[in-house]
């Protein structure tokens, strides 16, 4: 038994997703067994559970080497590879479906714009992290707060 607790979550989706699509195979060919819709089920469960497995695989990996040490990054990685498959998937549905109609591209459009803004939050520009010294001198230079506590001089008896 896999003692990692995302590990069984992710084996489970795994398993909900094959059962599921079996599931739906076998009632779509028993019941109009001249539309096969049990594709569609099959990429579009199947884009969730890659993205998953990729969520999984980028911050599970315990290699020196890793890429992506920053979570902002893996984050980014996770959303760009979700939105590149799902706008691959809605190509393939418009491709099949309304071949003379094409709506994909404002999927594109609008979910792109969200994937651009992802990426310029994660890998913008930073502020370098405050180093020791201009830790010490910023303490130094700095008033108290009117809400610090300060002691009362003892009284003399």
């Amino acid at each position: 038994m896999v003692k990692d607790l995302s590990m069984r979550i992710f084996l489970g989706h795994l398993a909900a997703y094959v059962t599921g699509t079996l599931v739906c195979a076998a009632v779509n060919l028993w019941l109009t067994p001249d539309t096969l819709w049990f594709p569609w089920v099959l990429m579009g469960w199947g884009i969730a559970v890659a993205t998953h497995d990729l969520a999984l695989l980028l911050r599970k990996t315990r290699r020196r080497e890793r890429i992506f040490i920053d979570p902002k990054a893996r984050s980014f990685t996770v959303h760009l590879f979700a939105y590149v498959a799902v706008v691959l998937m809605l190509f393939f549905v418009n491709l099949v479906v309304t071949p003379k109609l094409w709506w994909f591209y404002w999927v594109a459009l609008g979910w792109g714009a969200g994937v651009i803004a992802h990426g310029a939050c994660a890998f913008g520009r930073r502020r370098p992290p405050p180093s020791a010294s201009q830790e010490t001198k910023s303490a130094a230079t700095s008033k108290p707060s009117p809400r610090a506590k300060r002691s009362k001089p003892a009284k003399p008896s």
